[in-house]
């Protein structure tokens, strides 16, 4: 988070951080963000996250605690900064377990949780768009991933495909 690109990113991030941990709400940092972390070499225009379950009911009742973070009240399944950044929050199946194993480290100075690489890897494949192709390339160049972790977090068609971006990158 220390390079230019990511400046007019980085107080949303941190005030959506700040408003999950005030309202006790589970999160972990996901998308963009977290794939840069882990070596992506693309810039990314809005801020992800997944969270617990409850997170809209919790938002819900909690307006000022949004306004004071920065954010409209009047949505609670996306959140809108006031600088006219958007934040994400995505919905999966997974998405319990894969706060369970997200890593707390440090972005933009502060304590971030941030999900687990291979959690990463298995949502972009269950995505299945074509920048999560390049994501997952980009990580596989920068990481040390272990093929049967991730085998065990997606379905056959999507572990076949993750292999054969894993041979197309290991070929370049």
């Amino acid at each position: 988070m220390a390079g230019e690109h990511h400046a007019d990113l980085t107080r949303p991030l941190l005030d959506a951080v700040a408003l999950f941990e005030t309202l006790d709400i589970s999160y972990a940092l996901v998308g963009g963000l977290a794939a840069m972390y882990y070596g992506r070499q693309r810039f990314t225009e809005d801020v992800d996250f997944i969270a617990a379950a409850q997170y809209e009911d919790v938002l819900a009742g909690q307006a000022a605690a949004m306004r004071r973070h920065h954010f409209d009240p009047s949505c609670t399944w996306k959140l809108y900064h006031e600088s006219g950044a958007q934040i994400d929050i995505w919905k999966d199946r997974y998405s319990g377990d894969m706060i369970g194993r997200a890593t707390t480290v440090v972005l933009a100075g502060q304590p971030i949780r941030v999900v687990e690489m291979h959690d990463l890897i298995a949502m972009k494949l269950r995505a299945d768009r074509p920048q999560d192709d390049y994501d997952i390339s980009q990580i596989i160049q920068h990481q040390s991933i272990d093929d049967n972790v991730v085998r065990s977090r997606v379905d056959d068609p999507q572990f076949q495909h993750y292999l054969a971006i894993k041979q197309r990158t290991e070929r370049a």
